[in-house]
């Protein structure tokens, strides 16, 4: 169910969009992992929680936001569910696992990052492309290119945006040609694209060079058109490439700031922990917590176990919460950072 917040994202982007859909599964997604080892689940989980995160999120370098960072390294936290493929994976294969993470959970926290959001409702993105192989160039046909059609499909599935190829029927046959999409005049190109009702085209050529394939995109949206290639590479990188700058240009356009709920966050080490028992403890406490939103366990430092703990509320009353149950003793604010305190586990 969407948020309030999304729901007049969605309200918002009716009005803007003439051609949009809502697109399913926005924070479930696919990895491989070698083995059901609790690391390399960590590992798989990561990388998927990056995918997530890079077809939700918009700006430049959002994977250097420390919240987001924060967010990778304690990706497990956020998994809803997960579930591995069904047969033991031979020894030349990995093993498929689906990871869906908690939209609410991770959405209240990225509401403390400078990144915006971009919700389910999403234009469709028209595509025009020309593939060359073997020095001749022709329209994509998925029938007949298969590999192109796998790559590019994996490609606007792994960034959630839905995409429409031209009908390609006698009619357009006859008004629009290979070196409409190519050439540098876009006007008849966009003016062949209105039968399809929609506010993003991409036109591109992908070349296959016999080792690695090759491409070049031009994106018209907004009323601006951006140019970029994808050097020599495997075909899922040239077919990813493409959309990511599809994305790019959308996200930003369309992405919102989350309205803050003054949620603040204060680091916790916490000492005496010496069991999993303890650890668990600890947590758990944490979590009960009223003004307590998220708790995110960072790692360790120096014999102390260190916490990330998003709060609502006064700092005072935290602090009162945090000593009211006699779990733990306050040993010492940190001189450099007001935002680092240092707890004592109470033994017994």
């Amino acid at each position: 169910m969407l948020s309030r917040f999304f729901l007049i994202s969605f309200i918002i982007m009716v009005s803007k969009l003439s051609y949009a859909i809502e697109v399913d599964n926005l924070y479930e997604t696919e990895v491989h992992l070698e083995s059901e080892s609790k690391q390399d689940r960590e590992i798989a989980t990561q990388q998927a929680l990056k995918i997530i995160l890079t077809r939700i999120l918009a700006g430049e370098n959002i994977l250097n936001d420390n919240i987001v960072k924060t967010i990778l390294a304690n990706s497990t936290y956020f998994v809803r569910e997960f579930q591995y493929s069904l047969g033991e994976p031979t020894p030349n294969s990995s093993r498929l696992m689906r990871v869906l993470f908690d939209e609410k959970l991770l959405i209240d926290t990225l509401r403390l990052s400078n990144t915006g959001l971009w919700n389910e409702i999403r234009p469709t993105t028209l595509v025009w492309l020309v593939v060359d192989e073997q020095n001749k160039q022709r329209f994509f046909d998925p029938y007949w290119m298969p590999e192109v059609d796998r790559a590019l499909t994996k490609a606007t599935k792994a960034k959630k945006l839905p995409v429409l190829y031209p009908i390609q029927d006698l009619d357009e046959k006859q008004k629009i040609s290979i070196s409409d999409i190519l050439s540098a005049y876009s006007d008849h190109l966009l003016k062949v694209s209105t039968r399809y009702d929609v506010v993003s085209t991409l036109a591109g050529k992908m070349i296959d060079k016999g080792t690695c394939w090759k491409a070049e995109w031009t994106h018209y949206f907004d009323g601006k058109i951006t140019q970029w290639s994808s050097p020599c590479g495997l075909i899922n990188k040239i077919a990813s490439n493409g959309f990511q700058g599809v994305y790019d240009n959308l996200s930003r356009y369309y992405a919102v700031t989350p309205p803050s709920k003054k949620v603040d966050s204060v680091l916790l080490k916490v000492g005496n922990i010496k069991t999993n028992l303890d650890r668990e403890k600890v947590t758990n406490y944490f979590e009960t917590l009223p003004m307590v939103k998220t708790v995110t366990r960072v790692g360790e430092e120096l014999g102390y176990d260190v916490y990330r703990l998003f709060y609502q509320g006064k700092r005072s009353a935290l602090n009162k919460n945090l000593a009211k149950d006699h779990l733990l003793n306050l040993e010492e604010h940190s001189k450099l950072n007001a935002k680092e305190v240092k707890y004592k586990l109470i033994s017994g």
